[in-house]
């Protein structure tokens, strides 16, 4: 009984996601991105938030940039986000190329 109780309340919560964009720049080509995107049930914030923060943590750890992840609450609220490198001169620049 409880169970079913919990399943109901789960079905109101929003889902989450981690997003994860790698950025690759070369000089004279076009910036190009490369998304992953992690998704996590209803109701699971503390899986999503201990995965955003181990895959912060081992950007960082590998020294890979640009990179930017994602914390993400249902389809495009984001919760919080971590850019490793100079992802925001990268982003206008894919915008104006």
């Amino acid at each position: 009984m409880k169970q079913s109780w919990r399943n109901f309340i789960n079905s109101f919560k929003p889902s989450y996601n981690v997003d994860v964009t790698l950025y690759h720049f070369i000089p004279g080509m076009p910036v190009k991105a490369n998304r992953t995107r992690h998704e996590f049930k209803k109701g699971e914030f503390n899986e999503a938030k201990t995965f955003y923060e181990r895959a912060s943590e081992k950007t960082k750890d590998a020294n890979v940039a640009p990179v930017e992840i994602s914390l993400v609450k249902g389809k495009d609220r984001i919760v919080s986000s971590r850019l490793f490198g100079p992802v925001k001169a990268l982003k206008q620049l894919r915008i104006s190329a």
